[in-house]
């Protein structure tokens, strides 16, 4: 008797079939938010045997079932646990206006309940993501969901004009790359490859990137519109609500995360003071990119850290959601409460706090007629240096904007420090290692023939080479020098204090090294470019050159404000 051929249906029943003995399923569903508005949710379920089960879940705009998430859901699933993962409103599969920040604490909120309610659920939420991913964990816990149980939050935002999308006035260009990525519902890789950023970043004013993006919701606009510290941001600002966010979390982030370093240290440092349960906040910072905070590697652009800076995260994860959702011991709360990569020396610190420094050391800039130097005394008598600042030769972030998150940014700054509008002033060669730990300040006295201009500021450490590798840096818009709700202009070419706050940071200069601070005013495109006017960035299409002049000794001491660890650990 002839063997009987296998149909087109026969093999559609058995590929369902199989599908439906799958011990670990996953099934996609609609979680009803209060408003009505159902947000797209796929769920992954851990075998039988293990149900009901401890939940965790992240909430994206970069689709639910994407190449971020799905690797990621499936170690929790076969871990034991349920994973869920969550289109944020307006985005993917779920309904709604997309408008970025503003909607997630009162989704995220319903979501965790939610999830509780469910029959395969023990009630106990955990929530984890990257990014934005990070943000959505802070603005769920500051609805104070009764089963939110625990966090891991990787690089989040949060610290809103003081990181994103506005740095004390600098407006991140990267924002004009990243709205056209969530520009509609899907996610627009395709278009990021297919489109000359060179061009398109360059455009004037800022308004007109608008136009070639063409997003649907508030987002873009939101961002053109709300340039300063008002109540739009100020809503999503947890400043005075941490507070009220009793919950335990593993804080993860890295010394080279351009987009979100500052926001995970406002919401550290802001547990770590006020919330009732800052006995369990952990810190873990690495010498790693923003992507790289979740995806730990050995190296940094140009620099080697060693094998010890690649961290195995999933496990670090695993072990703090076993402790805190299912009781087990997993060794979780045995570590350091502050874990910190030291750049310089390339080793993990355990320690018992953030920040390590024990007190501060001024250096002052210094001006001959034809170097820069920094010493511990302020001439007597005042010097000055001018450069012309032109918008339409700025200097460059030196990136490919196709290539980012995964292609690093460089940090040898010795081809920018090169230039004629770079001002450098460098140290004498250290006698003994140099241990900073905190946030440096950089008092800068200067003026503009403008009335209105920026600075973007580099701390770097010059070894016995020369190269100068980047350790932080720190940015201001003119303007905004006394206040960010109500930027005010320049007096033009009358000297002014500029308070300039660098980026967090642990770092090691060794003997031999010397310590230098860099001054210019543009960083472009991770930077728009300023074009030396007062007023809102969104509609000025006129690039003016300023001559910018910084100010040393004498009446207007200009100094970088180290916080200095005097007594290391071994």
């Amino acid at each position: 008797m002839p063997e009987t051929k296998q149909t087109p249906h026969d093999r559609f029943v058995e590929a369902a079939l199989a599908a439906a003995a799958n011990p670990t399923p996953v099934f996609e569903t609609g979680i009803p938010m209060r408003d009505g508005v159902d947000l797209a949710a796929d769920v992954y379920l851990p075998a039988a045997e293990h149900l009901p089960a401890p939940a965790i879940v992240t909430m994206t705009p970069y689709d639910k079932g994407g190449m971020f998430v799905a690797p990621e859901a499936r170690f929790y699933q076969q871990n034991g646990y349920a994973y869920i993962s969550v289109d944020v409103r307006g985005r993917g599969k779920s309904e709604g206006e997309w408008r970025a920040f503003v909607n997630d604490g009162a989704d995220g909120h319903d979501t965790v309940e939610w999830i509780a309610a469910q029959p395969w659920s023990t009630g106990k939420v955990g929530t984890t993501g990257l990014s934005y991913m990070g943000w959505t964990q802070w603005a769920t816990a500051a609805e104070r969901p009764p089963h939110l149980t625990c966090m891991v939050s990787t690089s989040a935002a949060g610290r809103w004009q003081q990181e994103i999308p506005y740095t004390n006035g600098c407006f991140q260009l990267y924002f004009g790359w990243w709205v056209y990525i969530v520009r509609r519902r899907i996610t627009e890789f395709h278009g990021v490859e297919e489109t000359d950023w060179d061009d398109v970043l360059s455009r004037l004013p800022l308004e007109a990137i608008g136009d070639f993006i063409n997003p649907t919701g508030l987002t873009w606009r939101d961002m053109m519109d709300h340039d300063t510290l008002d109540d739009f941001w100020r809503v999503i600002r947890f400043d005075d609500r941490y507070g009220t966010m009793d919950v335990p979390c593993l804080h993860v982030t890295g010394w080279y995360d351009l987009e979100d370093l500052l926001g995970a240290f406002h919401h550290y440092e802001g547990m770590m003071a006020a919330s009732p349960a800052r006995e369990q906040q952990r810190l873990i910072v690495g010498p790693w990119s923003h992507f790289n905070s979740r995806n730990p590697h050995s190296s940094y652009a140009e620099v080697e850290c060693g094998p010890e800076a690649a961290l195995e995260m999933d496990d670090i994860h695993l072990a703090w959601f076993d402790h805190w959702l299912k009781g087990k011991p997993s060794g979780a709360m045995q570590t350091a409460p502050a874990r910190l990569f030291e750049t310089g020396t390339n080793r993990w610190r355990e320690e018992d706090r953030w920040p390590l420094a024990t007190g501060e050391r001024s250096l002052y800039l210094g001006w001959d007629g034809e170097t820069g130097s920094l010493g511990e005394k302020a001439a007597a008598n005042g010097s000055d240096r001018s450069y012309r600042y032109d918008p339409l030769d700025p200097v460059s972030t030196r990136m490919d904007v196709k290539r980012y998150p995964i292609e690093d940014v460089p940090i040898e700054m010795s081809e920018i420090e090169a230039r004629e509008d770079v001002v450098i002033y460098t140290g004498e060669p250290l006698g003994e290692t140099l241990i900073i730990s905190g946030w440096p300040h950089l008092e800068l006295w200067a003026n503009s023939d403008r009335d209105d201009t920026e600075w973007h500021v580099k701390l770097t450490d010059v070894d016995e080479r020369g190269r100068s590798i980047k350790v932080c840096q720190g940015c201001l818009r003119a303007s905004y020098r006394d206040s960010l709700e109500h930027p005010a202009p320049l007096t033009p070419e009358k000297p002014t204090r500029f308070p300039i706050e660098l980026w967090p940071v642990h770092h090691a200069f060794l003997p031999g090294h010397r310590i230098r601070v860099s001054v210019t005013s543009s960083d472009f495109p991770w930077f728009a470019r300023s074009m030396n006017q007062f007023g809102p960035m969104k509609d000025q299409a006129d690039p003016r050159v300023a001559r910018n002049t910084l100010h040393h000794g004498g009446d207007y001491p200009s100094r970088i404000i180290l916080p200095v660890e005097e007594s290391p650990s071994s």
